[in-house]
């Protein structure tokens, strides 16, 4: 079994390495996988449609493997709550433009261990991918800390990620990985850059999230992930798409022509925040505690947020790149430490250490 582990690592490994690896290196490669890579059609994008619409994950492109050889499985048949989500991030207008945004890609709820794990991501290319420190373009994640993990870029547009365990790991609720995209400098009001999944089957290793058994549990759970599952995100800056209105006046006598141009929705300035004053009222009280809870609530059920990128910033007070009850908790902790103490008061950051 182990044996078995390695191998179908080994190839997770190469079907995401194949496609940045140099003729020299492919030429040494199986030639069924590199003659899988080469018949892949990697120019498919949904996230690049430019449009500046959201774009929901697509669970029809599913295909569930033959080599599993068991009847159609139903995602019904699945009782866990497993998400799979990236980051809505909404900015105010000109306070993004050309700075890099971390985005988040995280699990919450799952129920069964996996030691197999590969995505691809796919995001509008008008946004530029950071590498970090190690020359990767993904940052693996606390979920996958005891994870073996890599990614690759398939092309501008489409990114390969992976993580293999010789165990199998029960994933804690945290992120699976991270991304750092640069903004556009020319970004309007109105621009919306997508970033999602896609499930796809490069010839070599599929898309997966499994254990190493591949047992019922486990095949049940990856289709629920791959059909219904995975939910996509965005960068968005916020407001109404910019309009121009040209109006043209000619005056025969002398043949001349005026032109003038109407823009409409101007931007709007960025408040800055601090660590949990959300509403930036000057206070941290239960009213901030209540808008983390609500935001909390609307992203669990996958619906979208209006907080901006300043007000996430805020509602993290514990910084583990979620928002949610915990976070909450602290603030209305903090509220009741403010409301007794009279000297010496710590600010929220030295709070939550203590």
């Amino acid at each position: 079994m182990k044996l078995k582990r390695i191998m179908i690592a080994a190839s997770v490994l190469l079907s995401v390495s194949c496609y940045t690896l140099p003729a020299a290196a492919t030429a040494s490669a199986p030639s069924a996988a590199v003659s899988a890579v080469t018949s892949y059609d990697s120019s498919y994008n949904p996230c690049n449609k430019q449009d500046d619409m959201e774009v929901p994950y697509d669970g029809s492109r599913w295909v569930q493997p033959v080599k599993w050889n068991v009847p159609t499985i139903r995602p019904k048949d699945y009782n866990g709550g497993i998400m799979l989500f990236f980051d809505k991030i909404g900015f105010d207008a000109g306070y993004a433009n050309g700075k890099v945004q971390r985005v988040y890609f995280s699990v919450r709820g799952a129920t069964e261990p996996v030691s197999l794990i590969k995505f691809h991501i796919f995001y509008d290319t008008r946004l530029t991918v950071k590498e970090n420190s190690n020359g990767e373009f993904v940052n693996s994640g606390k979920a996958v800390k005891s994870f073996t993990t890599g990614s690759s870029m398939v092309e501008e547009g489409q990114l390969a990620f992976y993580a293999y365990s010789d165990e199998n790991i029960l994933l804690d609720n945290a992120s699976l990985f991270t991304i750092d995209f640069i903004i556009p400098e020319d970004a309007e009001q109105g621009d919306v850059y997508p970033i999602g999944i896609s499930y796809v089957d490069d010839g070599i290793v599929p898309d997966m999230f499994i254990n190493s058994q591949q047992d019922e549990a486990g095949r049940l759970q990856m289709t629920y992930v791959f059909t219904k599952g995975i939910y996509n995100g965005y960068l968005k800056i916020n407001g109404e798409k910019q309009t121009t209105t040209t109006t043209t006046s000619t005056t025969t006598s002398t043949k001349t022509t005026t032109t003038t141009a109407v823009t409409t929705a101007p931007p709007v300035p960025n408040p800055e925040y601090k660590l949990g004053d959300v509403n930036n009222d000057g206070l941290i009280n239960a009213v901030d505690a209540s808008s983390v809870l609500e935001y909390y609530a609307i992203v669990s059920s996958a619906r979208f947020s209006t907080f901006t990128a300043g007000q996430k910033l805020a509602a993290d007070v514990n910084h583990d790149g979620f928002i949610d009850a915990v976070d909450a908790s602290k603030i209305l902790s903090y509220y009741a430490y403010l409301s007794t103490a009279k000297d010496d008061i710590m600010p929220l950051e030295e709070y939550i250490k203590t």
